[in-house]
């Protein structure tokens, strides 16, 4: 006898449509091949490209059926193909589901997957170490944990106790693994962040040596003063932009090594911040001064990057965890059916740190 479940999941249709529960029936002896592994989601975390490809989703573009949300998952493994070697029944599982505008997503009861072709995935890590059960730590780090990492490693940077590294947007969640990846894994001598003056404190604590305010005077002339007070007017081996920024592109030889030292520029937003809960299509193409970037003229390596699914940053993740190297930052908990309140405080812009939703 087959064995059939229901599985619901959140979904969007385009650009106008409100996200709305989708229930359809799943048989579970049926519904994966012999490489795929089906994945009982536990609990997943949002992330404001989700917001961002929502409003960007034209039926002319992005089709007319259902679109799942989220990426990140954390869950338990229910079934297991006859050629999957990594994984069996029972194992508890976490990891990014790569997608874009499909029928399947994170925020579901059920995922399936093939480990191969969605290699960002591995055993949950252990989380005794905080308030939050294991299944929601573990549905909150790994696309911006592998974002912070590929950021500091993608382009041959050998970053280590004489580097500088200088963060825009120190608050971002990004930017919250990119400076505990730094420091306690790539021992990173001299980490500056960019922040609200009222983060400091909060920032600090993550383990940047320095902070500059965007809000208390020029930021640029901020991180000047750190530069010439701290740093004895050292630059910057890499800097990185996690929320979308250009004021630094006017001084870039003031503040980020020639490009002959392979120092890097390496941006996840652009040029301006983007308004995630209402985006436009014209927003988010790169102007012609992002173009010139690229061009063969540049003093500067310039890197506007999207996270690729790769396990290397994933056995990271979930070691740093393991040994109390890494936490990620979780702003609040909400049950599945309260997903339209989570939705909000994600595109509140006050969360501080990753809203994850309990599936089951």
């Amino acid at each position: 006898m087959s064995e059939s479940v229901a599985n619901r999941a959140v979904v969007f249709y385009n650009n106008k449509s409100l996200p709305t529960i989708l229930s359809e029936e799943l048989n579970l002896d049926t519904c994966y091949s012999s490489s795929e592994v089906v994945i009982k989601v536990h609990a997943a975390a949002l992330n404001p490209v989700d917001f961002l490809l929502q409003g960007l989703a034209y039926s002319w573009l992005s089709g007319r059926g259902p679109k799942c949300f989220s990426r990140d998952y954390s869950g338990e493994v229910v079934k297991v193909g006859a050629n999957v070697t990594d994984y069996k029944v029972g194992d508890k599982v976490a990891g990014m589901f790569k997608h874009l505008y499909g029928k399947q997503g994170t925020l579901c009861d059920y995922l399936i997957l093939d480990p191969v072709k969605q290699p960002a995935i591995t055993k949950i890590a252990n989380a005794e170490h905080t308030e939050y059960d294991d299944y929601v730590v573990n549905a909150s780090w790994p696309l911006v944990f592998g974002t912070a990492y590929q950021g500091l490693t993608n382009y041959g940077q050998k970053l280590g106790p004489n580097s500088k590294i200088l963060v825009i947007g120190a608050s971002t969640s990004v930017s919250n693994a990119l400076v505990q990846i730094a420091k306690n894994h790539l021992k990173v001598g001299t980490v500056v962040g960019i922040c609200s003056k009222n983060s400091f404190d909060y920032n600090k604590k993550l383990g940047y040596d320095y902070l500059a305010a965007y809000d208390e005077g020029s930021v640029v002339n901020n991180v000047k003063e750190i530069m010439k007070k701290n740093l004895n007017n050292e630059k910057f081996d890499l800097i990185f932009d996690s929320v979308g920024n250009s004021d630094f592109f006017g001084c870039i030889n003031d503040v980020l090594k020639h490009k002959s030292h392979n120092s890097q520029y390496v941006s996840v937003a652009g040029d301006k911040k983007l308004n995630y809960s209402n985006p436009r299509m014209w927003d988010s193409l790169p102007g012609l001064e992002s173009l010139k970037r690229y061009g063969p003229f540049r003093k500067y390596n310039y890197n506007l990057f999207l996270l690729q699914s790769d396990s290397a940053y994933m056995k990271l993740g979930h070691k740093m965890i393991s040994e109390k190297q890494y936490m990620p930052a979780i702003d609040s908990v909400y049950n599945f059916d309260d997903y339209a309140e989570a939705f909000k405080r994600i595109n509140s812009n006050r969360s501080k740190g990753k809203v994850v939703i309990q599936i089951n």
